[in-house]
Formats: structure tokens, C-alpha cells, sequence
């Protein structure tokens, strides 16, 4: 993303024009006007010290005149080529209730960012992000770094990370949390606010569209009475809310997504008959493998675009492929018959336990993803596998995952091996995350396990194997949301499972 917009300040220039041009250099700009703030015109003398005039567009006005001016976008900066003179306006204008950042000097203007910018409007926003409880932020255009303040300047809240393809001066560490070269390392990771600065419309409008599942708001500068600021105003009804913190020489206007309503499922996940309660709401039992098992009673994972067939061999996942191709839910989870998510601190099972639809919609507001508490265990990944399906199975299936891998997946065998090798798991496949995130996973996972189980079984007839070593595929593929947990930069959340004995 560009850290700069093509800006040309319009300027009202108070002072000698030569002395302006021989020190602006290649920074670029429009003269709209020249102002005096003392002098005589037609015979008339005028003091703005004494007498609150001040020349410009042709005649004698007063302050708030200029004002009106500068806020309707008639000039971006008023600026002065003395310093003499420019203290004798600010001094006076204070007095009479008025202090603006438009109000400069050349040089102030050549410091400042190639975008406009106001050098006050970070102390305005940054407090106002603590006040609207904005927890989680992304400066899209590393717009902090580019200004001037160098903390979050009262603002102890707001955890901002930024963008920059360039690096970016230490001090701003106490500013941003991280720092991305690019949105491909951002990654899923969502958040409460994404700051951009001022883009001509079309770019504006492209920006909102692309960010919709990165944040939940757009926040933006847009100089008053700017093509931007109308045309904001006049799409406004597309959106949930838009609002804005006035002041200085340019306003910030807040956009928040209109949201549908929540769309939540989180299937439970069954292979047999069995008698389960009613599940709580936004819980829908599924069963898993009814294509090769027969029809229990409950929907299933056998129609419309499906691997119901391979349930013998992956378990859970052929219902996880059935409803990433068949549901549109917005937030979607997986549990099984007798696993359930609980932030209760007793795991022993209790239908009032249940991690409620509410419940879990609110940790999502503050994380990515839910998944059962890490499991540290005695064993590597593999010596589980091994010990359930033998050292000769798990090293096929292994060099057959492997080989997959690398082919559909090359940046994630690091991560493979780590995993199988750690003792540490989010063990059973459950989670609940939103649907971007859900497609993302789905996306990666079936690129090389669908291949990778078909090869295996054209080389083991696993059919004819006890349970355990018919599920050699399933365990591997209950440590890929490890492995893929760890390449990526997620708010992950752990919760208890609490287990329903007897089932």
C-alpha cells in the first residue's frame, strides 16, 4: 500500500513571494491568494493587532472571515515568510479564541509528510481512540511515524500496528506494537480500526472494500470542505455509522461497516447414534461419514460438494469439508458429540456449560480464533502416531504428507516438522473462528490432504486395519491446525473442553 497521496497544498500567502519560492524547492503547491495582516488600502490604514483586519481576495476582513475562508477549503495554509509577522497574527488570533494548524511557516510546511497533514490532529485522535475504546488499531499508511508524536500520547489502551515497506525510526516503537511490511504479513488478523490517510474517492472507495475483513471501522483525515469529505457524506447510508471528530484543518471521520446480522453455527460433529440433548442455540448436530455409514437420523456430510467417502480414513474433517463448501455461516465452529468448549473452570459435564452462541460471539470481538486449551504431553507428535499405528505406517503416511506439502504448501513444511516433533497440540480439531478465517484454513488444509490420503491408500489397504491404524491419516490431520496456527498471526483464544463421559 502507498505510503504517500499525490497532495498539492493550496496556500495564502502572507509575506514576499520571491523569498517563498527561492525556499520552497521541488515541494509542490498552489498560490491562492496574498494576504497583509498591517498596511493601508485606498487610503485606509489597517493594523490587525488593533484593529482585527486583515487583506486578502481583494479587500479588508476580519478574522472570522479568514476563518471561514480557510475552513471551506479556499486554502489549505495560511503561511508567513516572517516570522515576526506570524507571531503578531498567532498572538492576536489566540486572543480572539482562534489557533489553528493551517497557520504556518514555509519551513513547517517542507517538514511535514508528502501527504497534507495537520500537526495537530494526532493529539486529537490519539486520546479520542481510548475515549471510543478502540483496542486494536492498523495505521495502514504508517501515519503515526510520519508525524509528530512519538507515544500514544495519552492512550493507554489502543494496541497500534502499522505498515510500512520501509523501516521506520526506533522511537516509533512506542507508538506501534508491530510493524508489517505488507498486508500479506498482517495476515488474518482482524481489528477494531484501520487508520488511512486522504485518498481521491475511487482509491477511497477501493481501500474500504479491501479492508472490510481486516477491520471493523475506517478511520481517515479529510480536509474540510475536501472532495473526499462530500463524497463521504454522500455514501454515508451504505455504511452502519459514520461519525466524526471536528477541529483544526481537517476532520477525522470514523466509518463503521454495516454488519449483517451474526450468522452463528457450530456444528457438532457425530459418527454414530447416539442420544444427545437438544443442543443450546446456533449448535447443529452433523453427522460425519454418513455416505460409507449409513443414515442416523441427522444431516449429513454426503451431499452437494463432499468427501463423506473418506470419513473411515479423516474423521471429523469430512464434515469440516461439508459445511467450509455448503454453509455460509458468518462465525463457524467445530466440536463433536462429546467435546464442548466451557469457560466454566469445572470441566465435568453440565449442559449449562456449553459455551453459549453470546458467549462466544463476545471473544471473538477481542480474538480470532477459539481453540481448546495447548496440550503438553510426554511425547512428540510423532511418538503419539507412532504408538497407535506403528513406526512402518507412520513413516509412509509421513514421507507421503511431506512430499504433498511441499508441493501445495512448500512455506508450511518448516512448520510440519516442528509440530511433529513438539510435544505441545491443540488437540481434537476444535475451534470457532469467523468465516474468513475459516476459508483461509479450509483453503490450505484440503490443498495436499485429499491427494495425500488418496495416495496413501492406493499404497495401504487401511480398510483392513483395527481403529487405530485405519485412522493413521486422522491423526496427522488433527496436528495440522497446529501447524497452521503457527504460520500465522492470529489472536488465538484458549478454552477448557469439557468432555461428556460415557458416549
Amino acid at each position: 500500500m502507498p505510503n504517500d497521496v499525490s497532495f498539492v497544498p493550496k496556500i495564502l500567502l502572507c509575506g514576499d513571494e520571491a523569498k517563498f519560492l527561492s525556499k520552497i524547492g521541488d515541494r509542490p503547491f498552489k498560490i491562492v491568494g496574498h494576504a497583509k495582516i498591517a498596511g493601508e488600502v485606498d487610503g485606509q490604514k489597517f493594523d490587525f493587532v488593533q484593529d482585527n483586519k486583515i487583506f486578502f481576495n481583494g479587500k479588508l476582513q476580519d478574522l472570522p472571515a479568514l476563518i471561514k475562508f480557510l475552513q471551506s477549503n479556499g486554502a489549505d495554509y495560511f503561511l508567513f515568510t516572517s516570522l515576526y509577522e506570524l507571531a503578531a497574527f498567532r498572538n492576536n488570533a489566540y486572543k480572539r479564541g482562534y489557533l489553528s494548524s493551517q497557520v504556518g511557516t514555509l519551513d513547517q510546511l517542507k517538514a511535514s509528510p508528502p501527504f497534507f497533514y495537520d500537526a495537530a490532529a494526532d493529539f486529537r485522535i490519539l486520546p479520542y481512540l481510548k475515549s471510543v475504546e478502540i483496542k486494536t488499531l492498523l495505521d495502514v499508511d504508517s501515519y503515526f511515524a510520519q508525524g509528530r508524536v512519538f507515544t500514544k500520547w495519552d492512550n493507554d489502551l489502543t494496541e497500534i500496528d502499522a505498515i510500512s515497506e520501509k523501516p521506520l525510526p526506533p522511537i516509533t516503537e512506542n507508538i506501534y506494537t508491530r510493524v508489517y511490511k505488507n498486508f500479506a504479513d498482517v495476515g488474518l488478523k482482524h481489528y477494531d480500526a484501520a487508520l488511512i490517510i486522504e485518498r481521491p474517492p475511487i482509491e477511497f472507495d477501493s481501500m474500504i472494500a479491501f479492508l472490510e475483513n481486516v477491520a471493523d471501522t475506517i478511520i481517515t483525515f479529510v480536509r474540510m470542505g475536501s472532495e473526499l469529505e462530500r463524497h463521504i457524506y454522500d455514501i454515508a447510508d451504505s455504511f452502519g455509522d459514520v461519525y466524526g471528530l471536528r477541529g483544526g484543518a481537517v476532520n477525522w471521520h470514523f466509518i463503521k461497516y454495516r454488519k449483517p446480522p451474526e450468522d452463528f453455527c457450530t456444528y457438532v460433529v457425530t459418527y454414530k447414534n447416539i442420544k444427545l440433548a437438544e443442543p443450546p442455540e446456533g449448535y447443529k448436530i452433523i453427522q460425519a461419514g454418513r455416505a460409507p455409514n449409513g443414515d442416523f437420523g441427522y444431516p449429513g456430510d454426503d451431499t452437494g460438494d463432499n468427501i463423506s467417502r473418506l470419513n473411515l480414513y479423516l474423521n471429523e474433517i469430512t464434515a469440516l469439508y461439508w459445511f467450509w463448501k455448503n454453509t455460509t455461516h458468518t462465525t463457524i465452529g467445530l466440536c463433536h458429540y462429546r467435546r464442548f468448549f466451557t469457560e466454566s473452570e469445572d470441566i465435568s459435564y453440565s449442559y449449562d456449560k456449553i459455551l453459549t452462541r453470546e458467549a462466544a460471539l463476545k471473544i471473538l470481538e477481542r480474538y480470532d480464533i477459539i481453540v481448546s486449551e495447548l496440550y503438553f504431553g510426554s511425547l512428540t507428535q510423532r511418538e503419539w502416531i507412532v504408538n497407535d499405528c506403528g513406526e512402518q505406517l507412520t513413516s509412509l503416511a509421513e514421507a507421503i504428507l511431506r512430499k504433498h506439502i511441499l508441493q501445495a504448501q512448500p512455506d508450511y513444511l518448516e512448520s510440519f516438522e516442528y509440530v511433529l516433533n513438539s510435544s505441545t497440540l491443540y488437540k481434537c480439531n476444535l475451534f470457532i473462528t469467523r468465516r474468513n478465517v475459516l476459508d483461509a484454513y479450509c483453503k490450505w488444509l484440503f490443498s495436499f490432504i485429499i491427494d495425500a490420503t488418496e495416495e496413501i491408500l492406493r499404497r495401504i489397504d487401511l480398510a483392513s486395519f483395527p481403529f487405530s491404524p485405519r485412522r493413521l491419516i486422522a491423526f496427522f490431520v488433527e496436528r495440522m491446525l497446529t501447524v497452521w496456527l503457527r504460520k500465522n498471526r492470529l489472536r488465538i483464544k484458549e478454552l477448557k473442553i469439557m468432555f461428556i463421559e460415557g458416549l
